[in-house]
């Protein structure tokens, strides 16, 4: 471990005692991180989050909760000002830890509040972009204006998909000051049965989706889309992992659909489980409106199951025949015939480990690693 080189990362995106499963693609990435150099981690939380959570905020000696002032519903381009208020006070314990370096992951407000920060602490900035912290925020003039001031002023930004760089550069954002790090994926957690994939033969389907519960996330099209698959495969078993606002309508619109003893909500779970549930699966279903390159995708791959997905974002840059089948959009018709398409094609296991090969998290680590002071 280098006694040189030392990182500070501030992000909203990551564990939390009351969100354990959160992030766990940045947990594993900053781990590695860490067992090359120090590492301290200032956690963004919002302020009724935080209210209501504030007691399981335990400071550590490399972990801090920094809870933050914003508006519900307005005022979104203020966030990154009040981010920055709240960052503030704590220059003296920054300063205390002597980084070498800055990382922010996650572009809007987080990377706009740090770089305002760092006025005051000078050191080199690298920045990590997903995906809906570029997606949705580019949508908005006021807030393209904070990205393209306050991100320019970074040393490399970090994107998870070409199509994210793109985006950046589309808005102002130098070329050179952009490039594309895949996100990893932990081989002992995500691997195979042993067992070869062919086309479905019997009347049972196992299919899943990993995923905030919102409507974003396609979740509502694919439970539409069930009774179509259930027409052929009377046994569809659907397992839904993840939370979200559209839970109890979602399990309502089951019920009136006929279809609710075939879809299984299992709630948020820890990595390890959620790796049994993709590998067992016949099918990985994520037809979302937007994304940059979900990890749950490259850890479909990893475990040997083929996917069905919507052609947004970076998607199609990590999703090729061999791998899985994309639909244009979530669509209920269309995302129905490519399940039921996906199910009888006889996919090659063999194929699918091969692909998953080219996102792991050692090349990704280099390639930050190579930027950090």
């Amino acid at each position: 471990m280098s006694s040189k080189r030392s990182l500070l990362i501030i992000t909203n995106l990551y564990p939390v005692p009351w969100a354990p499963n959160r992030a766990s693609f940045n947990r594993q990435q900053f781990a590695l991180l860490a067992k090359e150099m120090p590492v301290n981690l200032i956690v963004l939380v919002g302020w009724l989050e935080w209210l209501k959570h504030r007691k399981a905020c335990k400071q550590d000696t490399s972990v801090n909760y920094c809870p933050y002032f914003y508006l519900p519903k307005i005022g979104r381009r203020l966030v990154p000002f009040f981010q920055y208020l709240s960052l503030a006070f704590f220059i003296p314990w920054i300063k205390k830890q002597k980084p070498s370096t800055l990382l922010a992951a996650w572009a809007f407000p987080d990377a706009v509040a740090v770089s305002m920060l760092n006025k005051h602490l000078n050191l080199p900035l690298l920045v990590k972009v997903h995906g809906t912290d570029i997606n949705e925020n580019i949508q908005f003039s006021a807030r393209i204006k904070l990205i393209r001031r306050w991100l320019s002023h970074s040393k490399m930004i970090f994107c998870a998909s070409k199509d994210l760089v793109s985006k950046l550069i589309g808005i102002g954002i130098p070329k050179a000051q952009v490039q594309v790090n895949y996100n990893g994926v932990n081989s002992g957690v995500f691997y195979p049965e042993n067992q070869l994939i062919s086309s479905k033969k019997s009347a049972k389907v196992k299919l899943i989706f990993v995923g905030s519960i919102i409507k974003t996330k396609g979740i509502v099209e694919l439970i539409e889309a069930l009774p179509l698959v259930k027409a052929k495969y009377a046994e569809v078993e659907l397992i839904v992992l993840g939370e979200g606002n559209l839970r109890a309508t979602l399990n309502e619109k089951a019920m009136q659909l006929g279809v609710s003893e075939n879809v299984i909500f299992k709630g948020s779970l820890p990595l390890n489980d959620v790796a049994t549930y993709i590998r067992q699966a016949d099918l990985l279903i994520l037809p979302s409106y937007r994304e940059g390159v979900p990890n749950v995708l490259l850890e479909s791959f990893a475990s040997g199951t083929p996917v069905v997905a919507t052609r947004v974002g970076g998607i199609p840059e990590v999703v090729n025949d061999e791998v899985g089948i994309l639909v244009e959009k979530a669509q209920v018709k269309e995302l129905g015939e490519a399940i039921l398409k996906a199910l009888a094609k006889p996919w090659s296991q063999d194929k699918i480990l091969a692909h998953a090969q080219s996102f792991n998290w050692q090349r990704n680590i280099e390639n930050v690693l190579r930027h950090i002071n």
